[in-house]
């Protein structure tokens, strides 16, 4: 811990120890937050997703973000992003006179405007996701997450006509595990690129960006696996397992839309469609869509209630033609902060984590609801059900190890399972930049099916209960 506290020191002596002769303007912001979360039966059976370890219900957490931005002027800038991310007092760094290093890199972009042109180029590791509507928090194909989902990125925006068309047009490298050199003299596809294109287009009341997402995914990009779940089809798992093609193409378009033309009444819609190696064998394909639409009224001064729904493609009953879900990258996607889905939720680790894809669902909420001088309060209900097939997921059940290991019981829901989520979250302002945060939540599961997910698992399953509470201070 001395060291972590030493190397921090360090760095915000470099960031702010700027030559009195340099014209750079050096801004400094951040967040650190310290709460404990009780969370009871967190994958509705008070173990993991396999089944195979039980849970700790009381956990205590904290979290440091610190960025710099270094301006030489309007049209040149560099922000660098540190983090002490998210662990367990007493676990890793928070062990007593642990010597580990905590701090990490998570922004580290240049920005500035092509000299005597508005082109905005912004290039190296930085938010990069794909457009979805504000109600939804972010993308449920690639999500920047505020941040915290950086990737290595560069990206161009050129205005067409003035605060109505842009054109935003990037390229990023996910990933590369093998870096300069391949382990052998054989090439072979270790890359995931990303190609993307948006034309935002914005009048009075209305704004509308359609987008497409290009991907080159190489066979043994991700040898750890950090994205099979969202990719890959349960099929892909069979022997042989993996992609049979070097590269495999993946893409997918979409369409983000706001109406504030009605305001106090704002509607929002997102349509979306993918594939993923639409080339390879077809027991590796995956194909899909997945809507949203949303409805707030801001009009009242004392909350903003919103009624969200969506609906999303599911698997069929084989597995000899892939997977009919959307494949995912990176998502952040949830309606009105909805305890059953991570998404904008202040705490992490405090959220049940159901997958949207292969399911439909409403959700209801009050938002900013306020009676009392700096206390601001959420509700959200939501229920949600799944349109996989029963005899698709028992078969992903069985290519790919067990539950828990692609599909997840709760999780990933079939036709006839369905869960009922509630949460009641509440902030004080102790002071302008320091609140001390509440937040609740209840999810029951229905209709669990044990030809799925086995006797052991649907026996153990129950009603999943969190509460969190801490300290948020921002700077």
């Amino acid at each position: 811990m001395r060291k972590t506290v030493a190397l921090l020191a360090l760095a915000i002596v470099a960031a702010t120890a700027v030559p009195a002769w340099s014209a750079t303007e050096v801004k400094m912001a951040g967040d650190a937050r310290v709460y404990g979360v009780f969370f009871a039966n967190r994958n509705f059976t008070g173990w993991d997703e396999t089944g195979t370890q039980t849970e700790d219900r009381l956990t205590i957490w904290q979290r440091l973000r610190l960025r710099a931005d270094f301006a030489a002027n309007e049209n040149l800038k560099f922000r660098f992003g540190m983090r002490v991310d998210d662990e367990a007092w007493g676990h890793d760094y928070l062990t007593a006179a642990n010597p580990q290093v905590a701090i990490q890199p998570y922004l580290a972009y240049l920005q500035f405007k092509w000299p005597g042109t508005d082109i905005e180029v912004t290039a190296g590791y930085q938010p990069f996701s794909v457009p979805q509507t504000e109600v939804f928090y972010d993308s449920i194909v690639l999500a920047a997450d505020d941040g915290d989902q950086s990737s290595a990125a560069l990206f161009v925006k050129i205005p067409v006509i003035d605060d109505v068309l842009t054109i935003e047009a990037a390229y990023g490298r996910l990933l590369d595990a093998y870096r300069t050199y391949q382990p052998t003299t054989t090439q072979v596809g270790d890359a995931f690129d990303v190609y993307r294109l948006a034309l935002p287009f914005t009048v009075d009341g209305f704004e509308a960006t359609p987008w497409g997402l290009v991907g080159v995914y190489g066979k043994e990009a991700d040898p750890e696996g950090y994205f099979d779940a969202g990719l890959r089809s349960a099929g892909s798992y069979l022997d042989p397992a993996g992609y049979k093609d070097n590269q495999n193409p993946m893409w997918w378009g979409g369409l983000a839309l706001s109406v504030t033309a009605l305001d106090p009444v704002k509607l929002y819609f997102d349509g979306i469609y993918g594939n993923a190696a639409g080339s390879d064998r077809s027991r590796n394909r995956r194909e899909g869509y997945f809507l949203d639409a949303g409805l707030t009224y801001t009009g009242l001064d004392w909350a903003t209630p919103g009624l969200f729904g969506w609906l999303a493609s599911g698997e069929d009953g084989s597995l000899a033609n892939g997977s009919e879900r959307l494949p995912v990258i990176a998502p952040k996607w949830g309606p009105g902060t909805s305890f059953l889905f991570d998404c904008d939720q202040e705490f992490a680790n405090n959220s049940m984590g159901i997958n949207p894809l292969g399911s439909w669902g409403l959700a209801l909420a009050v938002r900013d609801i306020s009676f009392i001088d700096a206390l601001k309060s959420r509700l959200t209900a939501a229920v949600m059900a799944g349109r996989n097939s029963p005899a698709g997921l028992r078969k992903a059940v069985w290519a790919t190890g067990g539950p828990g290991e692609y599909v997840t019981m709760g999780r990933d829901l079939a036709q006839g399972e369905w869960v009922f989520g509630l949460n009641f979250d509440h902030s004080y302002e102790l002071t302008e930049a320091l609140t001390l945060t509440l937040q609740t939540g209840f999810a029951s599961p229905q209709g669990l099916k044990t030809s799925i997910w086995g006797h052991r698992m649907t026996n153990q399953a129950t009603d999943a209960w969190m509460a969190s509470l801490g300290f948020l201070y921002t700077f």
